[in-house]
């Protein structure tokens, strides 16, 4: 990943790809495809994206979207020195109890074995109708991940939220500038995104109008270009 300037590595969602986020045109971003690490727990792939996605003599800016955003944020609390910043879209940092964990779980194995033994466009329907998405346009280029399933069943079920531990203690030593942005429509994550800015010593919220859970849109590139410009 060598650059003249250092890159911006960003992360996928959920029954997302890489060109999700390489379609958005963001100069020197290289996208991680997460289905090659599901395999890897959160931990593992914090250490993977890290040591060795990543080059040591760079700081790259990390990026992630939903459970990118996730996956990012592990490796901003484990390695707070590696980032310059972080941009993070529709992102959770993590369920308090265990109660919570617990069926989250179980919810994420169903999404598990749904992946594995359901017919691809049935599964994809039955996705695109939780509510988080609710008038929300779907995506077309999501039949191409078949080949995938095993691979997004894996991620269920190792990068499940009923999984990850309650990060917002540790992203506290994270102290580098971050943009978090989530959609107008999106309530419950608009509520976690607002608090993040207690969590983060230097965290902006942004909220973005017309948008819901999915924010990877021409308009959001231009917010994420801004923020990056400032950076430097």
């Amino acid at each position: 990943m060598s650059r003249e300037e250092p890159p911006i590595v960003a992360l996928h969602g959920n029954l997302g790809c890489a060109a999700d986020w390489q379609d958005l045109g963001i100069a020197g971003l290289e996208a991680v495809d997460l289905w090659d690490y599901s395999h890897l727990s959160f931990s593992d792939f914090a250490g993977e994206l890290t040591r060795h996605l990543v080059e040591e003599s760079e700081r790259p800016i990390l990026a992630g979207y939903s459970l990118g955003g996730r996956l990012a944020l592990h490796a901003l609390a484990a390695y707070p020195g590696r980032w310059k910043g972080a941009v993070i879209l529709s992102a959770h940092p993590g369920l308090f109890s265990v109660e919570e964990r617990i069926a989250r779980r179980a919810a994420d194995e169903l999404w598990a074995e749904r992946a594995r033994e359901m017919r691809w466009d049935e599964f994809l329907k039955t996705w695109n109708r939780q509510g988080v998405f609710s008038g929300e346009e779907v995506p077309l280029d999501r039949v191409a991940l078949e080949p995938r399933r095993e691979a997004i069943a894996r991620g269920f079920e190792n990068w499940s939220l009923g999984r990850q531990e309650n990060l917002r203690p540790r992203l506290q030593s994270f102290a580098a500038p971050v943009l978090w942005l989530t959609g107008e429509r999106d309530r419950k994550f608009n509520e976690l995104g607002a608090k993040m800015r207690g969590v983060f010593p230097d965290c902006r919220h942004e909220v973005v109008a017309g948008h819901g859970h999915r924010l990877l849109s021409d308009e959001v590139a231009v917010r994420i270009e801004s923020f990056l410009g400032e950076l430097g």
